[in-house]
Parts: structure tokens; sequence; C-alpha cells
């Protein structure tokens, strides 16, 4: 049989290789203890990698946060955020107004958080999209009334395939088969 000529095994091993890739996620961390700050995360990301933002300040004012990053290749992410919100040992809220948007590197919004409620003293919002590779900043707004935390999520993704990519996929099978029944 030549060197090129595929063995019954071929394709089996091929898939294997494919859906047994270990996964190296990495989680990358910013803390701010100021309501105006600002970062670079150094490290791209690669889908399975996440983004954490900390913030907790006893400042009062204007919160004003960026925080830019890079992706490496297409993504789906997934961004959650909580802001303590309880009266304890205080008056009114602590942070107010919280706006939480992503922008590319031309300063155009690609995703905008929704707020999604409040569930024992925080309060949630959510937002969710797709990134292609590329520099990208995590921009978060409000008022900060009293003492403050904050935090942001962001978990990245492999892109959910097209039905046109299962096709292909299917059909790949299918001429497998065809090719393996043809032999025997």
């Amino acid at each position: 049989m030549p060197p090129y000529a595929p063995t019954k095994w071929a394709g089996a091993t091929a898939l294997a290789v494919l859906l047994v890739q270990p996964a190296f996620a990495e989680t990358q961390s910013v803390y701010y203890g100021n309501l105006t700050a600002s970062a670079v995360v150094a490290s791209p990301f690669d889908p399975g990698d996440n983004l954490f933002v900390d913030t907790f300040t006893t400042e009062h004012g204007s919160l004003s946060q960026t925080t830019t990053f890079t992706v490496n290749e297409q993504v789906e992410f997934n961004g959650l955020a909580g802001w303590i919100i309880d009266t304890a040992n205080g008056t009114g809220p602590r942070l107010v107004g919280v706006n939480i948007d992503i922008l590319d590197h031309w300063s155009n919004v690609v995703a905008s958080d929704t707020f999604t409620g409040v569930l024992g003293g925080f309060a949630h919002s959510s937002f969710l999209g797709s990134l292609g590779p590329g520099t990208y900043t995590l921009v978060a707004t409000g008022n900060a009334v009293r003492d403050a935390s904050l935090d942001i999520s962001l978990s990245f993704a492999p892109p959910v395939p097209e039905p046109a990519t299962y096709a292909m996929l299917l059909g790949g099978f299918g001429v497998l088969a065809m090719l393996a029944r043809r032999r025997r």
C-alpha cells in the first residue's frame, strides 16, 4: 500500500486527535483599589481562558475603569458582573449607575451589559457576544456613593460552528464510510 493511502483507522485517529486536545485554561486577574484606574492585560486570551476584574475601594465619586485585553482568535464570550448594593453599615446603595461596555480598537461598543436583577445584596448584570482577533477595552462606569465593590468576569469559548460546518463534517464521514465499504 502506498504511504499516502488512508488506512481504515485514519479517519477515527484524526477525529480522536481533534477531540482530545488538552485544554489549558488561564485566568488572568486585574485588581483595582481606585475608582479611576486602567490596566493592560499582558497575555492574549484564547478560547477557554478567563478575565477577572476585581474592584474594592473606599473612595467616593465617579467610577471610570478601563481594562485593555487582546484576543488571539475568534471567540464567544460570556460576561458577568456583580456589585454590592446592600445598605449594611450605611445609608443607601454603595455603587449606582453601573454600566459595562466592551469597545473595539476604534472605540465602537461591541457589547454592553444588561441588568439582570438583585440577589443577596448584590446587583447583577450580564453580557455576551462574539469577538474576533484583536485588542478590546472593557470599560466600567458608575458612581460610588460609599465604599464599593465590583467584580466582572469574562469567559472566552471557541465559536459555535455553523450548521454548514456540521454538514461538511457529516459529509466527510459519509465519504469515509463509503470508501471503507467499497474496499470490502
